[in-house]
């Protein structure tokens, strides 16, 4: 480590870092800024009574047990690892549909808010400024709600999923690309010609599925008017988590990663806003090889750190941390990076993502 961090190395790094154009991650901090029942703590106590107040197969209830156990002793502290021993696939259907109630319940709440100004999405001061910069932005979250979604419409930001059509939408990523263009007249000699242009826009992997995506006629689908409630015989399609999720997820990789999976693998960039890093499998492998093996650049933003992100950021030197201070002060900032060392500031909450927007991108 080499001489002491200071304010002006570390603003000039994190203001180095986006012109590499990263890769964007959103975790369930993002969501939990506007109600921490979006968060696993509580997903967890709502799985708990619902699924508990089921009738259940005599090894279903050993598999929920299981979970329970796990949760109470504080060994599933995240629900990824307590969600391990669930196998039985009824049950999982089971857990799919409580988790969309919760997240239904909780749209219900904040959709709207968000969509009439009434609630703010905290990283849409920040989403405004990177999609200025970026023909196209690629951004990728496994949270199922649409709450940035519904801040993309109230920015009038152009984004996609990926789904086109109809009231059925189907995965298709040429043409979501294609609507994404216009006609621009450009002058050409004492004429003017149609020119083909793209839009500034954002990509949008929702890589463990959606509020709004379903099994259709052996199709992944978009559907926002089965959101609220679903036909008989159509299947959601939400990753939940646990281990059998890889498995589910293998079934439907082609349809919901593929695209997602190429941009990943181009970019050697990325940026992390209220990630916490418990997904294991899905983002984790690919992204340790990506910024621990090949030494590419990381920010991330999170109001709380944890050991699985202080651990990160000591093993990756490319990669910086920016979040609240050690003392639990949220007032106060932490700045660290393995190889420039820690930067205390106190009364500056560079974690909150409008200020770090308004501080660190300017505008």
């Amino acid at each position: 480590m080499s001489e002491e961090l200071t304010k002006e190395v570390a603003y000039k790094a994190l203001q180095k870092f986006f012109e590499e154009k990263p890769f964007v991650l959103f975790g369930t901090g993002t969501s939990c800024a506007v109600h921490p029942d979006y968060g696993m703590p509580a997903l967890s106590r709502h799985l708990l009574n619902e699924i508990g107040r089921q009738e259940l197969t005599p090894e279903q209830q050993t598999q929920w047990d299981s979970v329970k156990q796990a949760l109470n002793e504080g060994r599933g502290r995240n629900l990824e690892s307590a969600m391990n021993g669930v196998k039985d696939e009824n049950l999982i259907c089971r857990i799919v549909n409580s988790t969309a109630d919760l997240v239904i319940s909780l749209d219900r709440k904040h959709g709207r808010k968000i969509l009439l100004a009434e609630t703010d999405w905290p990283a849409l001061s920040l989403f405004k400024r990177l999609v200025d910069g970026f023909s196209v932005l690629h951004v990728a979250t496994p949270n199922y709600d649409l709450l940035a979604e519904y801040a993309f419409e109230r920015a009038d930001i152009p984004y996609t999923t990926g789904f086109v059509g109809g009231v059925c939408r189907r995965l298709d990523w040429s043409q979501a690309g294609y609507c994404m263009t216009y006609l621009d007249r450009s002058p050409y000699g004492k004429r003017f010609k149609e020119v083909l242009k793209s839009r500034k826009h954002i990509n949008l992997y929702k890589v463990h599925g959606s509020l709004n995506t379903f099994k259709y006629n052996n199709q992944i689908i978009e559907n926002n008017a089965w959101m609220f409630k679903v036909p008989d015989g159509i299947e959601r399609v939400m990753i939940t988590p646990g281990t059998m999720k890889y498995e589910k997820l293998h079934k439907n990789r082609a349809d919901l990663l593929s695209t997602y999976d190429k941009e990943f693998a181009k970019h050697n960039a990325f940026l992390f806003i209220g990630f916490g890093f418990n997904d294991n499998q899905l983002i984790n492998d690919s992204l340790k090889r990506k910024i621990c093996d090949q030494r590419c650049r990381a920010l991330i933003i999170t109001r709380d750190s944890n050991n699985r992100i202080e651990t990160l950021a000591k093993d990756c030197e490319n990669l910086w941390l920016v979040c609240t201070q050690k003392n639990g002060d949220s007032e106060g900032t932490r700045i660290f990076n393995s190889r420039k060392g820690e930067l205390y500031l106190d009364k500056k909450s560079l974690w909150d993502l409008k200020q770090f927007a308004e501080e660190i991108l300017g505008g």
